[in-house]
C-alpha cells in the first residue's frame, strides 16, 4: 500500500522538474512574434561587430508560422542556421553550427529589452569538453537594427564572444 502512495508523488515531482526545465522567458509567444518580425535580409555593419561588413543574414518564417530560420553568412562556406521555435511554453533555438547543434532556451527578456538564451542541451555537445555556442543575446535596438551576441564555450567555460551588428536591408 505504501508503494502505491509513493509512486504518484514521485511521478508528480518528476513532472514538476520536467516542467521547470523547459520554462523560459515570460511572454514567450509574444517574444517569438517579435522575432518573426525580423523576416527579411539584414546586413552586417562595417566597423561594428565581428561579422565581415556586408555579410548577409536572412530570417524566414516557415512551417506555418511555427519556426523562424536564421541563416548566417548566406552563400559563404561558413553559412550556419539557427531555428527559433516555441517548445511548450519556452522560446527555444537550435543553432546548427560546424559539427554540433546546441539548443538554448530564452530565460530572460530584461528591462533593457535584450532577449537572453541559455544552453539547454544539444546534439554532439559535451559542455565540459566540446567547443560550442552556449548563450545568445538579441537586442532589438530599433525596427531596422539588431545586435546579437553569442557566447562560445570550450572546456567547460566561456571562451569568447561573437557580436553581430545588423541593419535591415530595404532592397
Amino acid at each position: 500500500m505504501r508503494t502505491l502512495l509513493v509512486l504518484p508523488v514521485l511521478v508528480a515531482l518528476g513532472s514538476c522538474a520536467a516542467t521547470r526545465a523547459v520554462q523560459g522567458v515570460p511572454g514567450a509567444p509574444e517574444q517569438f512574434e517579435r522575432l518573426k518580425r525580423l523576416e527579411g535580409e539584414w546586413i552586417a555593419l562595417a566597423g561594428e561587430g565581428d561579422a565581415p561588413a556586408g555579410s548577409i543574414v536572412r530570417y524566414q518564417v516557415t512551417s506555418g508560422g511555427t519556426a523562424l530560420v536564421e541563416t548566417l553568412f548566406v552563400g559563404t562556406p561558413h553559412e550556419m542556421t539557427t531555428v527559433y521555435f516555441l517548445d511548450g511554453g519556452a522560446l527555444s533555438l537550435v543553432h546548427y553550427c560546424m559539427g554540433n547543434q546546441p539548443k538554448m532556451v530564452a530565460r530572460e527578456c530584461g528591462p533593457d529589452g535584450v532577449l537572453r538564451f541559455e544552453y539547454a542541451g544539444g546534439t554532439n555537445v559535451d559542455p565540459s569538453t566540446t567547443s560550442h555556442m552556449h548563450a545568445a543575446e538579441i537586442a532589438f535596438t530599433s525596427d531596422a537594427r539588431l545586435d546579437a551576441r553569442w557566447t562560445q564555450w570550450k572546456d567547460g567555460q566561456a571562451a569568447g564572444e561573437v557580436h553581430f551588428a545588423l541593419v535591415r536591408s530595404w532592397r
